[in-house]
């Protein structure tokens, strides 16, 4: 082996190794039950290529790859990382490890990175308040196009954003930012908070955050009818109504 040859792979282990030391895994959440999107955080230095990640699983082994590359120069930015989705999990207890690959068509080391121990929590009771699917997606009534329900989730809390039309006919939009899941008299699961409408400054100008206002308008309540119908009723101001609605499919 030449010199110069020794010298290029002593560099090459050098920098395997700084990149090992500074690259941490973490999962996101933290404590995920089987509602959640589970994602494998990479905290590192460097760049992936987001068309290149696989994912494969060998009994409560799950195995990321992705491959290194150059540009665009993402690794310079303080706290980087990128989120690898693992998908939704059964309960159970998982370890998860990445492989970052050089870049094709280069030789060069595979960096292992974990594994990192991943434990999914259980669901709740059957008939407790508290709620067995995920019920994040764009809800939508078919008969009323326009408008629309965003629900986003995590574990059990809930986030709505309803996109719709104020009483002169102009785009607006409400948000539920937090709520409750209770159950009536009748079993019923329900989810309910408090309405609140935002404004600020207009986007063709400099965002000012000082103009940022957050207004408490009214009350919602979202009830699943099933994992893909549920009923929205609203009390905005002096205006109540209840709309059927269902997952938008594309």
């Amino acid at each position: 082996m030449t010199i110069g040859r020794m010298a290029r792979l002593a560099c090459l282990l050098i920098a395997t190794s700084s990149l090992t030391a500074q690259a941490q895994l973490a999962i996101v959440p933290a404590n995920p039950t089987p509602l959640d999107t589970v994602r494998l955080r990479y905290m590192h230095v460097g760049c992936t290529n987001p068309d290149s990640v696989r994912l494969s699983q060998a009994a409560n082994l799950i195995s990321v790859q992705v491959d290194r590359t150059f540009f665009p120069d993402c690794g310079t930015v303080a706290g980087y990382f990128e989120d690898f989705t693992l998908g939704r999990l059964p309960t159970g207890e998982y370890d998860v490890q990445l492989a970052v690959n050089p870049p094709p068509p280069t030789l060069g080391p595979t960096l292992l990175v974990g594994p990192v121990h991943l434990t999914v929590g259980a669901l709740p009771p059957t008939g407790s308040a508290h709620p067995h699917e995920n019920f994040e997606d764009m809800w939508w009534n078919p008969h009323e196009s326009g408008w629309a329900l965003n629900v986003f989730q995590s574990g059990e809390k809930l986030l709505l954003v309803w996109v719709t039309y104020d009483t002169d006919g102009r785009p607006t939009w409400f948000f539920v930012p937090s709520g409750a899941w209770s159950r009536d008299s009748a079993s019923v699961l329900h989810f309910s908070g408090a309405v609140y409408r935002t404004q600020g400054p207009p986007w063709s100008g400099t965002f000012d955050p000082a103009v940022v206002t957050v207004t408490a308008v009214g009350t919602a309540d979202f009830v699943p009818r099933g994992s893909s119908n549920a009923q929205f009723s609203y009390t905005i101001g002096n205006v109540s109504a209840s709309k059927g609605i269902e997952r938008l499919r594309f």
